[in-house]
């Protein structure tokens, strides 16, 4: 079994025994905290130069430099997403990546005639 579906049927699991023990304080303590890092991950997305406008499933985020936390669901980890980067006088560059990434770094391609 890969890593992958290893995490997948751990967190399928703790979520059905989650909901069949309702409100437990045990759980709460033990289980919930876990949970939340398996399902919450941090992206750093650095470009040179920096400044660069961040889109990620073309969602504008922010600049580069920048760091993201965010919720990994179901979509994240099957198809992953993607981050788009743009500057102006430079051309756009997008990568397709996976709830598995941790950094990305862009080296931006300045256009023709700038």
């Amino acid at each position: 079994m890969n890593r992958l579906t290893r995490h997948l049927a751990l967190l399928l699991a703790l979520l059905l025994a989650g909901s069949s023990m309702g409100g437990c304080a045990w759980w709460e303590k033990n289980v919930t905290g876990r949970v939340k890092n398996i399902t919450t991950r941090r992206l750093i997305i650095t470009s040179d130069p920096p400044g660069a406008d961040v889109f990620v499933d073309d969602v504008y985020q922010g600049q580069t430099p920048l760091t993201l936390t965010y919720s990994v669901g179901l979509r994240d980890i099957m198809k992953g997403f993607t981050v788009t980067i743009q500057k102006e006088g430079y051309l756009p560059l997008r990568r397709e990546v996976t709830f598995q990434t941790e950094n990305l770094t862009f080296r931006l391609i300045r256009q023709q005639g700038q």
